[in-house]
């Protein structure tokens, strides 16, 4: 089989983030969007010169599966913790290229955001005073892994902020204009159902709408009205 270290570096932010390795045999993706299953796929196809086959759950849920300890070891032979990435106690070293290669980092935050992170907008008030707090954010159970995505973040001149949670974020204006024009999310991905006020807005138009916003805040509104 065909194993290209780039492609495999393209793969893994979605194996570490709805993905995963079953017994050493399986690599797996999944996820409730079928933009993400189609981008997933291209990205694997690139790597291994095969997009695996798609399984619909019950629940709606595709599930991606790429059998075979080939294409595992090949994945391992880029990222050995990557059958780790779930025990929230180990550590979980990224790849040094990503490190370096300012496309790979870029094209890690876009994708890992899609999946497993995206947009938040919170209302306050002081006083008479309405306000939004904006972000972009990432999720990572793992501390070394939260702790690495934000040293990617700081390798592209961002200034992150770990919640000691779960969450590396974005919430300064010049950090998520910049994140609008220099990364994004990927095309077509939507914010998932777990989100009561922008479930199956498109998530670029969400983040474009959100650097609008600073201009006239008022834009923001019709999502908090009851």
């Amino acid at each position: 089989m065909r194993c290209d270290r780039y492609g495999v570096l393209r793969v893994l932010p979605f194996i570490l983030s709805d993905g995963g390795i079953y017994k050493a045999r399986e690599i797996y993706f999944t996820t409730t969007d079928a933009a993400l299953v189609d981008h997933f796929r291209r990205a694997a196809t690139e790597a291994f010169n095969y997009g695996g086959y798609v399984v619909r759950r019950s629940n709606g849920a595709y599930v991606v599966k790429i059998k075979g300890r080939d294409y595992v070891r090949c994945v391992e032979a880029v990222m050995p913790d990557i059958l780790y990435k779930n025990d929230i106690s180990r550590a979980v070293t990224l790849p040094s290229e990503l490190f370096r290669d300012q496309d790979l980092a870029k094209w890690f935050l876009k994708v890992y955001a899609s999946c497993d992170g995206g947009v938040s907008i919170m209302r306050g008030k002081r006083g008479n005073t309405v306000f939004y707090v904006r972000r972009v954010f990432i999720t990572a159970k793992n501390v070394h892994l939260r702790s690495q995505v934000r040293e990617l973040f700081k390798t592209l001149q961002y200034s992150p902020q770990d919640d000691k949670d779960k969450h590396v974020y974005l919430s300064r204006k010049e950090d998520i204009t910049k994140y609008a024009r220099e990364i994004r999310f990927l095309e077509n991905v939507k914010v998932t159902g777990n989100s009561k006020r922008f479930r199956g807005l498109d998530k670029n138009h969400l983040l474009d709408l959100v650097v609008k916003s600073y201009g006239n805040p008022h834009l923001l509104d019709p999502f908090f009205q009851t």
